[in-house]
């Protein structure tokens, strides 16, 4: 399995709706529609610290119950993931030259078969029963 490279991009987030600076994780050799694989960070969200809640444990030979802590690590972990629902690799994606262009089909009742080639198969399914 070949390592994916890190490349920096500067895109408007959908979800906060301002310019943020993105580290993706992107394989140069895939299709340029499915370029951008991972966001690696967000200037948006920054990583945060989080100290692992102590473990409690239980003696099993003492009646009743008695608790106690069980050793835990008192450096903070930082979390490794982007904690956002990555929009913007979409964008990323659909940017990239050479990604191909949705057209219309039909000129009549277009935006089902847009949906369908640009829709998860879960929205797609809202759609069509929710639909008029």
């Amino acid at each position: 399995m070949k390592r994916l490279a890190l490349t920096s991009h500067t895109v408007r987030c959908p979800l906060e709706d301002c310019s943020a600076s993105l580290t993706v994780r992107t394989d140069p050799d895939a299709a340029p529609s499915r370029r951008h694989r991972d966001v690696a960070t967000c200037s948006l969200l920054p990583p945060t610290a989080f100290v692992p809640p102590a473990r409690t444990g239980y003696f099993a030979d003492v009646a009743p119950p008695v608790p106690y802590l069980r050793g835990c690590g008192p450096m903070p972990r930082h979390c490794s993931r982007v904690a956002c629902g990555k929009a913007c690799l979409a964008i990323l994606n659909a940017a990239e030259p050479g990604a191909g262009t949705v057209g219309c089909t039909s000129g009549v009742s277009d935006s089902l078969e847009l949906a369908r080639r640009t829709q998860s198969a879960g929205v797609l399914r809202v759609l069509w029963l929710h639909g008029a």
